[in-house]
C-alpha cells in the first residue's frame, strides 16, 4: 500500500541539527508530563485546561450559507451569507466516498482513540506545516474547532486531548460527519456537500466513487485544481484508490479519474449567479420567502424560530442568514422564466420590450387549490420597487415598508362584486342601468356634486349598447365584458360594500390602501372584515376597483374561482432544511368562501370566459381560459394610469390538471402618467396587459405540459330579480 501520509514515519530521523533535537525533546518531555497527568486523571487545572468538553456539531458556530431554490429543491435560485457551506448528515454520504477520505487522512480511523502518546510527541516535535500530516481525522477537526473558537494557545497538544474525548463521546460515524462537514476543498467550498456542486455540480449523495476520490485528495492540498493542472490531483487519485483496495474498502481492478470536472471559472460563475440572483427578479422572490422563513414560530411555545438577539439585545436573524440552510420556494423555474419573458421589458421578443421607459409591467401566477405562488415578476431590479406586491423580510431587507406594490384594479375588482352580487341573490342576467354619467346620491355621486359615476373602457359612450337594446337595462354578464362601471356601482350600493371586501377577503385580497389624510394608508383586511373597514376606508368605490391592491393578491384571487371557490393561503415557503433534515414543510388547508357555492363560482368562471373571447385573448388550441380587464383613470382625464389583465384556466383535479391563475398589472413606473405605448396608442386592459397575460399563460402552460381542463357550464343561480335596470 502507498505511503501516503509520513505519520507513521520516525520523526527523530527527519532531523538532522543536534541542537534542534534537544530543544524538541525538551517540549516532548513536557508535553509528555502534562499528557501523563491527564490522562492518569491529575490536577484538576491541568484536566480542566486540557480536558475542555468537545463542542456539540451544532454548537460549533461555522459560518454557512444558506440557499434558495426552487420547487423542485434541486435548482438554487439565490445564496447568502459568506461561507459556502450546507451542512449534510452522514447518510447523505456514499459510503465509498467517506472511505476514501478515510485512505486518504487516516487509514486507522475506525480503530484508532484519535490520538496516542506519540502523537503528543510529534504535537512538539513536528512544525506548523509538517503537523498536519502526521494529524489523524480527530485531530484535524479539533484543528477547525480549535481555529473556528478562536484558540491557539498550546494548539497542537490541545488538539490531540480534544481528539481522544471526541472519540469517546461520538461514534465514529458522527466523527466523519463533522470532520467532512468542516474540511476545507478549495473553491471556496466548505464541506462535502458545497464541495460536490463545486467540482461536480451535484449533490453529495450522488457522487461516484471516483468523484469521491477526487475529493478526499483535495483535503490535503485544497488549492490543487483538479481539472486544469490535473497532475497531482491525478497521482493522489491513483495512490488512494490503491490504499482503499489494501484496506478493503475497494475491489482490485481500477477506477477511471472522473471525465468530466467542472472549471474553476464554471464554480465561480455559478457562485457569481447566485449572488447576482439577488439584484434580479429573482431577489424579489427571495425576499418574500425570507420573510415568512422569519415569521416561522413554534408550534410548541409561538417563539420565532429563527430570531436571535445581538449583544445589545436587538432582533436578528442570523440563524437564516448564515445558518446553512436548504429553503425550497413555491415557485417553478419553468413557470418563473416564462413570466420574466412575457413582463421584462429586457426579454427579446415580450411586448414590454422598447415601450416607454415610464411603462412598467408586474406578473405573478398562483396554483388554485394550494394558494402556491408560481411564478413571481415585481420588476427586473431585485431591491427596491416591488411592483407585484410587498413584503417583509427583516433577513435581508432595510426595514423600510417596500414601495410601489398597491395599483388600483379598476373593473378586475368587479369580479368580487359579481360573486357578492350571486350571494345576495342576483342572477348574472338581472338587469342594471347602464347609462353614464349616474347618480347614486345615496353614495355621495351627483351630479351637482361633480363627482357622478362615469363608464370606462367600451362602456365610456352616455349610452353602451346592451343586448337589450336599451342602455338602461344591461345584464351583469355583458356589463362585466364591456367593463362597465355605473352597473357594478349600482350593485354594490345594493349589496354593501363590506360584502363585496368580504369576498375579496376570503378570495385572497390581503391588503387594501385607502386614502387617510390626504396621504395612502395600506390597510389589513386579512384580519378584519368587511364592516371594520367599510364605510370607515372604503365606499360603494370598492365594486369598481378605485382601491389600490397587490397583484399578488390579485392572482390569488383568480386562483380561489379556478378552484371554484376555495381559497389557500398563498405562500412561497415550500420547505425548510437545517442540516440535511426537514424542519418545515407546508400545510394546505383550502376553505370555501363563506356563502360562495360551487355553482355560484361557476356562474362568475362563465361570465368571465367570454372577456378574452371578446378581446382576441383565447390561449393556443382553444383551451378554456376566464379572464378580466380593468383600467383606472390618470387622475381628472379620460387618460388611463393603471391596466389589468387577470384570469386563470380550469381547475381539474381529476384530470391531473391543476390550473393556473394569473395576474398582470401594466402601470408608471414613477410618477403616473398616461399610459401610451410605443406606437401611440393608449393602453388598455386588453392591450399590453392582455398580451403579456395571453403569452405567458400560452407559454407556461406548454413548459409545464398542463393537462387541457373545462370550465363546468353555469348553474344559473339567483332569482330572476330586477337590479337597478329599467326596461
Amino acid at each position: 500500500m502507498p505511503n501516503l501520509s509520513r505519520r507513521y514515519g520516525d520523526p527523530v530521523a527527519d532531523i538532522d541539527a543536534a541542537a534542534g533535537k534537544k530543544r524538541r525533546w525538551r517540549k516532548v518531555l513536557i508535553i509528555c508530563g502534562v499528557v501523563v497527568a491527564v490522562l492518569a486523571g491529575g490536577t484538576a487545572a491541568a484536566g480542566t485546561y486540557y480536558f475542555d468538553n468537545v463542542a456539540l456539531p451544532e454548537d460549533v458556530a461555522m459560518a454557512r450559507s444558506t440557499t434558495i431554490y426552487y420547487a423542485d429543491g434541486v435548482t438554487p435560485i439565490a445564496r447568502i451569507g459568506d461561507t459556502n457551506r450546507t451542512v449534510i448528515p452522514i447518510d447523505q454520504v456514499p459510503p465509498d466516498v467517506q472511505h476514501a477520505v478515510v485512505a486518504a487522512e487516516d487509514p486507522t480511523f475506525y480503530a484508532n482513540s484519535g490520538a496516542g502518546y506519540g502523537d503528543f510527541a510529534r504535537a512538539a516535535w513536528y512544525s506548523e506545516d509538517e503537523w498536519r500530516g502526521h494529524a489523524t481525522i480527530s485531530q484535524q477537526y479539533a484543528r477547525q474547532w480549535a481555529a473556528l473558537e478562536g484558540d491557539g494557545y498550546a494548539r497542537k497538544a490541545r488538539e490531540s486531548v480534544i481528539a481522544i474525548k471526541l472519540n469517546q463521546q461520538y461514534e465514529k460515524t458522527k466523527v466523519l460527519e463533522m470532520y467532512l462537514n468542516i474540511c476545507d476543498f478549495g473553491r471556496g467550498a466548505h464541506g462535502i456537500q458545497a464541495a460536490a456542486q463545486a467540482y461536480f455540480g451535484k449533490a453529495a449523495k450522488d457522487l461516484t466513487t471516483a468523484e469521491g476520490i477526487v475529493l478526499a485528495a483535495l483535503i490535503g492540498d485544497p488549492q490543487a485544481d483538479p481539472a486544469a493542472d490535473a497532475g497531482p490531483v491525478r497521482q493522489r487519485f491513483t495512490e488512494i484508490q490503491a490504499a482503499m483496495v489494501g484496506l478493503g474498502f475497494l475491489q482490485a481492478g481500477g477506477l477511471d479519474y472522473p471525465a468530466r470536472i467542472r472549471t474553476a471559472d464554471e464554480t465561480r460563475s455559478d457562485d457569481t449567479k447566485l449572488k447576482a440572483a439577488l439584484a434580479g427578479p429573482g431577489g424579489l422572490i427571495v425576499h418574500h420567502v425570507l420573510g415568512e422563513v422569519a415569521a416561522l414560530t413554534d408550534p410548541r411555545t409561538g417563539q420565532l424560530l429563527y430570531a436571535d438577539q445581538d449583544r445589545d439585545g436587538k432582533r436578528n436573524f442570523d440563524k437564516v442568514r448564515n445558518g446553512g440552510l436548504k429553503i425550497v420556494t413555491t415557485v417553478d423555474q419553468r413557470i418563473q422564466e416564462a413570466a420574466v419573458r412575457a413582463a421584462s421589458r429586457t426579454s427579446a421578443g415580450s411586448v414590454m420590450q422598447d415601450q416607454p421607459e415610464n411603462l412598467q409591467a408586474a406578473l405573478v401566477a398562483v396554483e388554485p387549490t394550494t394558494g402556491a405562488v408560481k411564478a413571481y415578476y415585481g420588476g427586473d431590479q431585485g431591491h427596491g420597487n416591488d411592483y407585484a406586491g410587498h413584503y417583509d423580510d427583516p433577513v435581508l431587507g432595510d426595514g423600510n415598508e417596500t414601495c410601489c406594490g398597491g395599483h388600483p384594479p379598476g373593473a378586475t375588482f368587479g369580479v368580487y362584486a359579481l360573486a357578492a352580487g350571486l350571494m345576495a341573490g342576483y342572477r348574472t342576467d338581472s338587469g342594471w342601468n347602464g347609462t353614464s354619467p349616474q347618480e347614486f346620491p345615496t353614495s355621495g355621486r351627483t351630479l351637482k356634486q361633480g363627482n357622478p359615476v362615469k363608464n370606462a373602457g367600451e362602456g365610456a359612450a352616455d349610452a353602451p349598447a346592451c343586448r337589450s337594446g336599451k342602455p338602461t337595462w344591461c345584464t351583469l354578464d355583458e356589463a362585466a365584458v364591456m367593463s362597465l362601471n355605473t352597473p357594478y356601482y349600482g350593485l354594490t350600493e345594493a349589496v354593501g360594500a363590506d360584502k363585496v371586501i368580504d369576498v375579496a377577503r376570503a378570495a385572497g385580497i390581503s391588503e387594501m390602501w385607502a386614502t387617510v389624510d390626504g396621504a395612502m394608508q395600506r390597510v389589513d383586511v386579512a384580519h378584519h372584515d368587511g364592516k371594520a373597514v367599510s364605510p370607515k376606508y372604503f365606499g360603494t368605490e370598492a365594486g369598481i376597483g378605485q382601491y389600490p391592491v397587490t397583484v399578488l393578491d390579485q392572482a390569488a384571487g383568480m386562483a380561489t374561482f379556478a378552484a371554484r371557490g376555495l381559497a389557500a393561503h398563498t405562500h412561497f415557503l415550500k420547505e425548510v432544511w437545517t442540516d440535511g433534515k426537514k424542519t418545515f414543510g407546508e400545510v394546505v388547508r383550502p376553505t370555501r368562501v363563506p356563502g360562495l357555492t360551487v355553482e355560484m363560482a361557476d356562474d362568475v368562471n362563465a361570465v368571465l370566459q367570454g372577456v378574452p373571447a371578446r378581446y382576441g385573448l383565447g390561449l393556443a388550441g382553444g383551451r378554456p381560459v376566464a379572464g378580466k380587464t380593468g383600467t383606472w383613470q390618470f387622475g381628472p382625464t379620460t387618460g388611463v394610469a393603471h391596466a389589468w389583465m387577470v384570469g386563470h384556466t380550469a381547475s381539474d383535479p381529476a384530470a391531473k390538471s391543476p390550473g393556473l391563475a394569473a395576474a398582470v398589472w401594466v402601470g408608471n413606473r414613477a410618477e403616473e402618467h398616461n399610459l401610451i405605448d410605443r406606437a401611440g396608442r393608449p393602453v388598455t386592459g386588453a392591450t399590453l396587459p392582455g398580451t403579456v397575460w395571453r403569452a405567458f399563460l400560452d407559454d407556461a402552460l406548454t413548459a409545464v405540459a398542463m393537462p387541457v381542463a373545462a370550465f363546468p357550464p353555469a348553474a344559473g343561480t339567483g332569482a330572476k330579480t330586477v337590479g337597478t335596470g329599467v326596461r
